[in-house]
């Protein structure tokens, strides 16, 4: 019954979208709002079956209702209920049906916020989204049914992929990616509105401001904490490997952040519009080849499903949605020409312009060694590869010519920039950077991108920094505040750029903590007996003794377990361990990692012998990896900061003076 129901809503919100579709583009036509409020009504609709859909698959994985094939192959009678239910997302058909349903509560809050408003934009707006969610519901319905039923029904599942059940991560990483993924369809779907319409004015991003920072602050968190569960559950020491679906996700992100970029210049000054337009249709185009990579099977990854028959599908959306875009963006191309030319070379709109030339070429550069082995194997049959390595090699200056500009451009004026403001904004930073390397070299430190990455910090750092404090002076100078009030009431005032200064900040945090952790983290491979110990950098280990035993919370799987203890600057036990689990043709790595605010000791488990206890282990010392994840969260604030909605000033008419009753020198008296 509850799989019956799933499909039928997969169908129903198929035919929803289908009429969404066919009312906007008509309402579009007629300039008809009946049909366009009926269209609205129909993409809620849609989100609702996709929400009946996600409730049955849950209720099926957690009743363990094997006769759906999905749940036979990614739940078990053993698997916690926790697990059973985030399963949805854990594979192919359960993950396009979760995306699904976020892609159309998008575009039904987008299209219920903006009922009332933009009435030229909004059904070409209401078609586009609706388009997009109509391709989901298809491929659901066709190539990639959730709710497919399996004979004969066995009495135990396989299990969800072990990877994905040995961290509580799952539960947050790929809903955060999803959502930042998902929400990137509303900007597209403004940008498409805008060009069909001819409204290629600065209207259009004004509205789509915050309904882009709102999925590109999901899908970088998404991102930050995919790397924190590869740090923490890979098992390698790392945190980012250049794996082919971590890409897929970077790529988007890179796009989006140029265009919040273009559109601040765009929007200020009217510049950079054709640069808008493409990056929108780059971002979302860039979602669908993430998703391609992750779902056709065409990468081996850990993060990548297996082959399946949604890849096709995906491949010729790819190609219809650039296709479609781009055609349109050529046939709108003479209204976005002109306008906005940057004044001077030393001005903020140059300093944008440049980075987004930067944020291309770095788009570029992961995408052509992101596809290249696929383009190799498809076109001659050998095998390549293409590693962090090259990635490092290729991206690691582009990297840090961003960070550069990340201070310089903001603290630039529009217009052109005289000598006299250049040396009072930058001379005092540069000395103070200049100084840090000289520092560093004087500790020791002989790695050059370490070297480089610390001093532009420093720079960036304290042309933000000195920004804020002439801006607060100013203010509390001339409204007679203290300095904590004014510089408040000063970024409240402007949360915009303030906020951007904060997720800045936050980037800068993780830079140093990457150049840093990167380019000096020690490790050792080392073998003991019980008894014994062994040294990585300031810290003495020692094997206590090794246990084979079923894991509590499943007998099915069987842990080997390392139990150690240290000393050094942090001190106490730890447990790494090996796990197998019946799905899995690896044991998978379960590493101990102890966290400081100065360093990381991570220990993996390698390999052991129960019958002499010996123990291989790979040991690591990685410094200020804590401080990748603090910069994140400094992220998350800045931009929430940024959009959130300002208190509205209520103006409040000034009363009427009353004029005094006359009164006769007799009555006053």
């Amino acid at each position: 019954m509850i799989p019956t129901i799933g499909h039928a809503s997969i169908v129903i919100g198929l035919g929803l979208t289908t009429y969404a579709v066919v009312a906007f583009v008509l309402a579009a036509g007629g300039r008809d709002e009946r049909l366009a409020a009926s269209g609205r009504r129909a993409v809620i609709g849609s989100f609702v079956a996709a929400l009946v859909g996600c409730v049955a698959m849950v209720i099926s994985l957690l009743t363990h209702d094997f006769s759906v094939l999905y749940v036979a192959e990614n739940n078990a009678t053993t698997t916690p209920a926790f697990i059973s239910a985030i399963s949805l997302w854990a594979a192919l058909e359960g993950s396009i049906l979760f995306w699904t349903l976020l892609a159309t509560g998008w575009a039904s809050v987008v299209l219920h916020r903006h009922r009332a408003l933009h009435r030229l934009l909004m059904p070409w707006v209401g078609a586009t989204l609706a388009c997009v969610n109509l391709f989901f519901f298809a491929v659901m319905t066709w190539a990639g049914n959730p709710f497919a039923l399996t004979a004969p029904v066995g009495a135990e599942g396989i299990g969800p992929n072990a990877l994905l059940q040995n961290h509580p991560f799952m539960a947050l990483h790929p809903p955060l990616l999803y959502l930042g993924y998902t929400g990137m369809a509303v900007p597209f779907a403004f940008g498409v509105a805008a060009l069909v319409t001819k409204r290629l004015d600065e209207e259009w991003l004004r509205i789509v401001r915050r309904w882009t920072l709102v999925p590109w602050i999901f899908l970088t968190l998404g991102i930050i904490v995919g790397a924190w569960w590869s740090y923490e559950v890979l098992g390698w020491g790392g945190y980012w490997a250049w794996d082919p679906v971590e890409n897929a996700a970077l790529l988007p992100w890179l796009t989006a952040t140029a265009f919040v970029h273009s559109a601040m210049v765009a929007e200020r000054r009217g510049g950079l519009r054709i640069w808008a337009s493409a990056l929108v249709i780059a971002t979302f185009t860039l979602t669908l080849v993430g998703t391609f990579l992750t779902r056709s099977g065409v990468v081996i990854s850990v993060h990548s499903f297996t082959q399946s028959a949604i890849g096709p599908w995906f491949l010729g959306a790819i190609l219809l949605a650039l296709t479609l875009s781009l055609g349109l963006l050529v046939w709108r191309l003479p209204g976005l020409i002109g306008g906005g030319r940057p004044s001077g070379l030393l001005s903020r709109e140059s300093a944008f312009l440049l980075n987004n030339v930067l944020f291309l070429g770095l788009t570029f550069a992961v995408l052509f060694g992101t596809l290249l082995p696929l383009l190799v194997t498809a076109t001659s049959g050998d095998t390549i590869s293409v590693g962090a390595p090259w990635f490092n090699t290729v991206n690691a200056p582009i990297f840090i010519a961003l960070l550069f500009l990340m201070g310089i451009g903001p603290a630039l004026p529009w217009g052109q920039a005289s000598w006299a403001t250049l040396r009072d904004r930058f001379a005092v930073p540069s000395i103070l950077g200049a100084v840090v390397v000289a520092a560093g070299l004087a500790l020791g430190l002989r790695s050059a991108a370490v070297l480089v990455t610390l001093g532009i910090a420093v720079l960036v750092g304290a042309i933000m920094i000195g920004e804020v404090i002439r801006g607060a002076s100013a203010r509390a100078r001339g409204r007679d505040e203290d300095a904590l009030t004014a510089t408040w009431r000063l970024a409240t005032r402007n949360r915009r750029r303030y906020g951007g200064y904060t997720v800045h900040i936050g980037v800068l945090v993780m830079a140093i903590a990457v150049a840093i952790s990167s380019g000096l983290a020690t490790d050792a491979t080392v073998t003991i007996e019980p008894g014994e110990t062994a040294r990585i950098g300031a810290y003495e280990i020692r094997h206590e003794r090794l246990v084979v035993e079923p894991l509590a919370d499943d007998a099915r799987v069987i842990e080997t377990r390392a139990e150690l203890t240290y000393t050094g600057p942090q001190t106490g036990s730890l447990r790494t361990a090996l796990r197998d689990y019946p799905n899995s043709p690896t044991a998978i790595a379960t590493p101990a990692v102890r966290t400081s605010f100065g360093e990381d000791l991570y220990v993996t488990l390698l390999a052991s012998d129960p019958s002499t206890q010996a123990v291989t282990l790979h040991l690591f010392v990685n410094p200020l990896v804590v401080w990748i994840w603090i910069g994140g969260v400094i992220v998350g604030i800045g931009s929430t900061f940024a959009i959130w909605p300002e208190r509205r000033r209520v103006a409040v008419a000034a009363a009427q003076p009353q004029r005094a009753p006359s009164v006769s020198p007799v009555e006053g008296a």
